[in-house]
């Protein structure tokens, strides 16, 4: 009896372990997606980056491309994402410095992205908007 109790906790232990592996793995993913879009912001890749931006109905926000072209992103800096208990959705505050070509001055701002786990593509997306540089 003594060994089917130490047997029952081991795998209760086993099977929190793996559930928390889990939650780390997404964690994970979910820092290698925002490195890969300030990687493609800070590149000019604009279109990279809005390959990221599907909400979970699959819509995505209009952006004017070729706006974009007259801004040059210098940083992209993720501040204290916060990642639900499951590891599927995360609140990302976010700063960003660019350049603005046409007036030549060097400008900041932060909002707020909202990322969710796709599990049929396995990706990290937002559901937020576009970065709007003025």
């Amino acid at each position: 009896m003594r060994v089917l109790k130490c047997l029952i906790v081991f795998v209760v232990i086993l099977i929190a372990a793996c559930a928390n592996l889990s939650v780390i793995n997404q964690t994970d993913k979910l820092r290698n997606a925002l490195n890969d879009y300030g990687t493609a912001l800070r590149w000019g890749s604009y279109n990279h980056a809005y390959a990221f931006h599907f909400d979970q109905e699959g819509n995505r926000p209009v952006v004017d491309m070729n706006a974009l072209e007259k801004f040059s992103v210098t940083d992209f800096r993720p501040v204290d994402p916060v990642v639900n208990e499951d590891g599927t959705a995360a609140t990302v505050p976010v700063e960003i410095d660019y350049y603005d070509e046409q007036y030549g001055t060097l400008k900041k701002f932060k909002y707020v992205q909202n990322w969710w786990f796709n599990t049929e593509i396995k990706r990290w997306l937002t559901s937020s908007d576009f970065p709007v540089f003025e």
